[in-house]
């Protein structure tokens, strides 16, 4: 373990800088921005504090924090928001990262209780439920219990009935705690010395359920998605069924016939409760507890009725513990302060939950989050709009933390071109959008040979696009658009045969890796401004300009560089990759903040839609410096 001031800093960055670690990392070369930043978080490491580091595409983050806080020694947990970042860490460069240092080091993925398989609840249900087969023989062989390693995916009504949770967890008392996948788990991530996880277990874990090892040092990695996670853990939601568990655990369990209907009768009473509560929203509104205080009192009532009478039965305590929950969370929702909440009735896919979400997270994720590590670096490829980390540092609660950009070593201007083609339609005016997007994207696609991916903001505009597109696709070409297929499907195809334009949206604008010929042309429809008329979103800007601020520089405007970078580094991925990226929203020429944005935008070279084609035909097409081989 290296102890000595600076030392550390010093040690990693001669590794990065003069060693030959291409033997343990594939494809390394030095690269001074990735020795820099590996310094700056050995120092964070040794001196503890709060750090705020973005670091472009290409300067390789992963290993810059890896090596130090491995060669430091210190317990550490490395956060995530994806599973693609978790899985890319755990088989590739945490072992990469050890290796070059010589280091033989235990490490660890923790997930929730619900990627396991629950011993108890699959002995009693698997066989009503007629779970036999591939999933029975796994079940029965597996060390793991990840469903994620499962020969066939659950379905959604199985994976709730057989895998772990927190509610109905029977804990000591329960007969199946010494095989419990679950329970090895975390006893696996005790030892390790290094454990990686997601965003909302690292925050969940901290608010209560003791489940995280203890550590000195925090990595956030894709650290911009860390307030959204946020939001979700540290809010509360209510919705009929968050009874689903009770309901299983009374239908599978020994009562007697009489006793088992009369207490789903009072689980359904309970149900329809809930539900009253958000009855008549047919889209996502803003919601009132006071407005609805008597249903409020009527479930808190109703609840805790139905509680006693399952502590009465005394067979049930994992159901008793699901409703005494839900019971206090109707007491808190409607005793909540409007003035730092904000609750509505969210309605997605048909299913419709009571949601409040507080408006500002950043000082609950200081005290929740930070207190609890000496050291807490936060890292992201988009941590600044327009060079200041001020949105960032307020949003997660990092104000007077040590900043640094490393920015990108790929030469974007000699890499690729940026263009907002002349004449666009108003962004409000659908269909001459849609027009003017597959126009851009036709004639580039035809010149590349597929190769092409449209973001969208709204799944209404990619469908006019999707429309257009089958009535007018280049010969050659094919056409993937989402909602046709699943997203990891729909990009495995594009992978494999990119003679295509593959039309996406909110899942796409991140995380997804194209590199090379894969992807050389991307158009992205409309600036992404959050929803005005998205309650959370609202009530944010209503309490900045309430203090006297401008909602839209400290807020939207904000999101939308932030969101907007985040698609535009879908292209540039290597720095053999040339690309186009067309984006044909005209307020980036129009509007006074349109400078803010493309000054917040990687540094391609600005140029006519007629030298974007050009660029197009002789540094990405077949027949110019392409090969038709990925680099």
């Amino acid at each position: 373990m290296i102890e000595e001031p600076r030392r550390l800093a010093v040690h990693i960055g001669r590794m990065l800088r003069e060693d030959d670690l291409s033997v343990h990392v594939k494809g390394y070369s030095p690269r001074e921005r990735q020795a820099r930043m590996a310094e700056v978080v050995s120092d964070a490491v040794e001196s503890g504090g709060c750090y705020l580091l973005e670091a472009g595409t290409g300067v390789g983050k992963s290993l810059a924090y890896l090596m130090p806080c491995i060669a430091s020694g210190r317990k550490t947990i490395v956060s995530t928001a994806t599973i693609a970042l978790q899985d890319q860490l755990l088989l590739r460069d945490v072992p990469a990262a050890a290796g070059a240092l010589g280091i033989e080091l235990g490490s660890a993925v923790l997930k929730g209780r619900k990627n396991y398989v629950c011993l108890r609840k699959w002995d009693q249900r698997a066989p009503d439920l007629g779970l036999t087969g591939a999933l029975q023989k796994w079940v029965a062989k597996t060390t793991t219990g990840d469903l994620s390693d499962a020969p066939v995916s659950p379905d959604r009504k199985t994976r709730r009935t057989i895998c772990s949770d927190r509610l109905d967890c029977l804990g000591g008392s329960c007969p199946y705690k010494g095989k419990c996948f679950y329970l090895e788990a975390r006893a696996k991530a005790q030892q390790a010395g290094l454990v990686v996880l997601n965003h909302h277990l690292l925050l969940t874990g901290l608010l209560g359920e003791d489940i995280l090892p203890q550590a000195e040092v925090l990595v956030a990695d894709e650290a911009h998605r860390l307030d959204d996670a946020a939001g979700e853990c540290l809010g509360l939601s209510l919705a009929g069924e968050h009874l689903l568990p009770v309901m299983d655990e009374v239908a599978f369990s020994d009562l007697p016939a009489d006793q088992k209907e009369e207490v789903l009768g009072r689980i359904r009473a309970l149900s329809s409760d809930l539900s009253d509560l958000v009855a008549g929203y047919e889209e996502t509104s803003v919601w009132s507890a006071e407005r609805h205080r008597d249903r409020l009192n009527a479930a808190r009532r109703h609840a805790d009725e139905l509680a006693d009478r399952l502590d009465l039965l005394g067979s049930l305590p994992a159901a008793s513990r699901v409703v005494r929950e839900i019971a206090e969370t109707t007491e808190e929702v409607r005793d909540l302060n409007p003035g730092e909440w904000c609750s509505f009735v969210e309605v997605s896919r048909g299913r419709k939950t009571l949601r409040a979400v507080p408006l500002e997270l950043g000082e609950r994720i200081d005290d929740l989050v930070y207190s609890c590590f000496s050291t807490v670096v936060l890292t992201s490829g988009t941590m600044t709009v327009a060079g200041s980390f001020e949105y960032f540092a307020g949003r997660l609660g990092a104000d007077g933390a040590y900043t640094e950009s490393f920015g990108s070593p790929f030469d974007y201007a000699g890499q690729g071109m940026m263009t907002v083609p002349d004449g666009l339609p108003r962004p409000d005016d659908h269909r001459e959008l849609a027009a003017a997007v597959w126009s851009s994207a036709r004639a580039l696609s035809s010149t590349v040979g597929g190769r092409t991916m449209i973001l969208f903001t709204s799944y209404r505009n990619l469908n006019l696009v999707k429309q257009m597109a089958r009535d007018d696709l280049p010969s050659g070409i094919r056409l993937l658009a989402q909602g046709d297929r699943s997203r990891t499907r729909l990009l495995t195809e594009f992978r494999q045969s990119p003679s295509a334009v593959l039309l996406g949206t909110a899942s796409f604008w991140e995380g997804v890796d194209l590199p090379g010929r894969i992807l050389q042309v991307l158009v992205i429809d409309r600036i992404p401004f959050p929803s005005p008329g998205h309650p959370l979103v609202k009530a944010r800007m209503e309490l900045i300009e309430g203090r006297g601020g401008s909602s839209f520089l400290e807020y939207t405007l904000p999101l939308a560089v932030v969101r907007l970078r985040q698609g535009m580094g879908r292209l540039i991925r290597s720095s053999e990759d040339r690309g186009v990226v067309v984006l044909t929203d005209r307020r980036l020429i129009t509007a006074s903040y349109g400078p803010i944005i493309l000054e917040s935008m990687p540094a391609l070279r600005k140029a006519s839609f007629r030298e974007a084609v050009e660029f197009a035909s002789t540094e990405c097409s077949n027949d110019g410096r392409g090969d038709g081989k990925a680099p």
